[in-house]
């Protein structure tokens, strides 16, 4: 026999109502659908379309009986491919003309990938259930806000290319708190932040709307998820990886996207000379004085490893640019054409001379003192 309250309900209002605490009297007011009695702080009662949450001492909605991710056969995690591939195998077994007794599941089925294969309906499904895909499609659906991160790189980094871990702390919401209430894994979970709607109240000929905050019916958890940003070669400090949807989540949004910005850090040692100008790279290439005068023979490494064989024989001066063709930059999504590499030169010159050395630096100047300009600058040249 159903509590008083409960036949009351029923009779009055048509409503499979339940007692979700201990029996009370609500006398002859109206309840409102859903929700508690308002004129017991929501220690009572709701009707059959939802379940009594414990620990937040309202109602929520029941959980569907169907999720979508079983209907599909795959876990809550799988990638789309997965996804894919799965609704292929089931498409094929439960297909009219091959089953026809399975019509009605074949027709789930394919609404359930409709759902799980749209980027932005599985996450608004991940969040907030079907409701939040029917609001979606009545155009109510929220963006939450997007979050930013700094990625810092080297210039070996840029030149190579490079894939690396971004830690990002977010709130998600769990869909297994939905699902099974308070099961072990959820006991970290806590209610997601209240939501918004308008009410309308009416003072006096005149109707205005006001927004309150509701309680949320899902929980939450804040967690560290980590992401794999792929710097593309060539790429520039500045550029943007962004992840859609990868955003701190609230029930009824649909997230907004994570954005790692690269900045442009320190480089090892023996990069320390390199410097990058566009698409082209500069490296400052230090010589002696007497690498200057008579010549140099050097092996550099480039950004990538490979060596680079620099020489001359001609006098080096300082601030004097020889250019190497196809030594620069890799060009981003292009990467098999390059831009330029400038070696700029500069020469250690001795602070201090000793007597022989004067005396050798003067027998030098008596020595150069009978070629013309033209004739060393001829002798100069670049690699």
């Amino acid at each position: 026999m159903a509590p008083p309250i409960a036949a009351w309900l029923a009779a009055t209002f048509g409503l499979a109502a339940r007692l979700c605490v201990a029996e009370v009297s609500c006398g002859n007011h109206k309840a409102p659908n859903c929700a508690s009695c308002p004129q017991n702080r929501g220690a009572d009662w709701c009707n059959g379309d939802c379940m009594w949450d414990a620990k937040r001492r309202h109602c929520v909605d029941a959980p569907s009986s169907e999720d979508l991710y079983e209907l599909l056969e795959v876990q809550d995690t799988a990638t789309e491919s997965e996804i894919k591939k799965s609704y292929r195998r089931l498409s094929v077994a439960y297909h009219p003309d091959k089953n026809p007794g399975k019509a009605e599941l074949f027709n789930r089925i394919r609404d359930a990938y409709e759902v799980l294969s749209n980027a932005d309906k599985r996450v608004l499904y991940d969040t907030g259930g079907m409701e939040a895909v029917k609001n979606a499609d009545r155009g109510e659906a929220e963006h939450g806000p997007g979050m930013e991160q700094t990625l810092e790189l080297s210039l070996e980094d840029f030149y190579r290319g490079a894939t690396r871990k971004v830690n990002l702390r977010r709130r998600v919401i769990c869909r297994r708190c939905r699902k099974t209430r308070d099961p072990a894994r959820c006991k970290s979970c806590t209610a997601c932040p209240p939501g918004k709607e308008l009410v309308q109240f009416r003072r006096g000929n005149m109707i205005f709307q006001q927004e309150k905050q509701v309680p949320s019916k899902e929980d939450c958890k804040t967690e560290t998820t980590q992401l794999d940003a792929v710097v593309d070669r060539g790429s520039f400090a500045g550029d943007r990886i962004v992840f859609k949807h990868m955003a701190s989540q609230k029930p009824g949004q649909i997230p907004g996207d994570v954005v790692v910005i690269l900045k442009l850090g320190k480089s090892r040692k023996e990069f320390e000379g390199w410097t990058r100008r566009g698409q082209d790279l500069i490296l400052k290439l230090q010589l002696t004085l007497a690498e200057a005068l008579l010549g140099f023979d050097r092996q550099v490494p480039h950004l990538d490893g490979h060596v680079l064989h620099l020489s001359t024989k001609s006098v080096s001066r300082p601030g004097q640019v020889i250019r190497i063709e196809g030594e620069g930059m890799p060009v981003k999504d292009t990467p098999s054409q390059f831009g330029d590499l400038d070696v700029v030169i500069s020469v250690d010159f001795p602070k201090v001379l000793s007597g022989p050395q004067r005396k050798d630096i003067e027998s030098l100047q008596s020595a150069l003192a009978g070629v013309s300009p033209n004739a060393r600058s001829r002798q100069d040249g670049e690699l």
